[in-house]
């Protein structure tokens, strides 16, 4: 026998062991990145609508569990527990599937919102902490590419200081006519997390003040109170004004955009196409449309998240997207609600 052979140690890499809630958009999206990710074990999806699940369970070879309580006590009856669960369902579901996690000292990964206010947002967070659990909430800019060069960009001073900022959310596809009359939410409360989360965290600032419009872009939406575009105007306490934009109907493609202006130049994160292609003939300049929607141009950021969750769940690092930040980004998502809904500047 060599003696590379006698002395040779091989090393199994640590894995963390995980569920999956919900197997819809996003539990697809999330399955997909932690079965791709060497240091997680996908250890199962719960669901109730078992025929929905079913396929997605069997395309991960993994498990099906009809609740989260069937889950964590069928997983315990193994030699390993398990170590977290990804909840990717209806914001409304939240609160009980953070609970029952946290009771079974679980660390959490949830979709944002955490909750649907920031008092029950508090309150979660206060039964992780009582548990000692991390609760972990996905806001995929902070781990994109784009978004953080802004971050390090604005930041470093590169742009002096921030004055302004510009952000335009353009949704595609344009969701359906029946998701829209039939329980489609807000686009402020939908849609404007992301982007409010992110900009604090790039001004490193508080908002003070909101302002917000909507408006039906045709009348039976309008009829329905439905309410598919909306501009909310945003002031942070060292004085930077942001107005952010958001739409429904980008039929162009996923349109997001933001540029942040200072006194000594300009930072943006642009749109990305669906390939690198170009026309040039004598009608003009032909270029593709942008990226389909957001699990294209986010699919690297999704599992970013997801290594991320890996690093809090196997070396305990901390998680970057702290409670003060869930809190504050749903305290300005609720003011710029009411303002729409009063037509006056809310202060917080």
């Amino acid at each position: 026998m060599s003696t590379f052979r006698s002395t040779r140690v091989i090393l199994r890499q640590a894995q963390a062991r995980v569920l999956v809630v919900g197997s819809g958009r996003m539990g697809h999206i999330r399955a997909r990145a932690l079965y791709g990710n060497p240091r997680i074990q996908l250890c199962g999806i719960v669901d109730k609508n078992i025929r929905q699940a079913k396929a997605l369970s069997e395309l991960y070879r993994t498990p099906l569990f009809a609740s989260l309580e069937e889950a964590i006590s069928s997983t315990a009856t193994t030699q390993l527990p398990l170590d977290g669960v990804v909840i990717s369902t209806p914001t409304p579901t939240h609160e009980s599937l953070i609970t029952e996690a946290a009771q079974n000292n679980l660390s959490i990964f949830t979709e944002k919102p955490v909750d649907e206010n920031a008092h029950k947002t508090s309150s979660l967070f206060q039964t992780c902490n009582n548990q000692n659990v991390n609760l972990c909430c996905g806001y995929q800019r902070r781990f994109d590419s784009s978004y953080q060069a802004l971050f390090h960009q604005v930041n470093s001073g590169a742009i002096g200081t921030p004055l302004a900022a510009s952000i335009f959310f353009g949704d595609h596809p344009v969701p359906s006519r029946q998701f829209l009359l039939q329980g489609g939410a807000n686009i402020i409360s939908d849609c404007s997390a992301h982007d409010v989360d992110f900009i604090r965290w790039v001004l490193q600032d508080e908002v003070v003040s909101v302002y917000a419009v909507g408006t039906s872009s045709d009348d039976e939406l309008r009829e329905k109170n439905v309410i598919d575009n909306a501009t909310m105007l945003l002031k942070f306490s060292r004085g930077t004004n942001v107005t952010l934009t958001l739409s429904r109907g980008a039929n162009y493609g996923y349109d997001q955009r933001c540029e942040v202006f200072g006194t000594e130049g300009m930072a943006a994160v642009n749109n990305i196409a669906e390939n690198s292609s170009e026309l040039a003939n004598e009608s003009g300049l032909h270029r593709p449309k942008w990226q389909h929607s957001f699990p294209q141009r986010f699919e690297v950021a999704f599992a970013q998240e997801m290594d991320a969750f890996a690093d809090t769940l196997l070396c305990g690092t901390p998680w970057p997207i702290k409670e003060t930040d869930c809190v504050e980004v749903q305290r300005v998502c609720d003011a710029a609600l009411e303002s729409c809904e009063t037509s006056q500047v809310v202060h917080l």
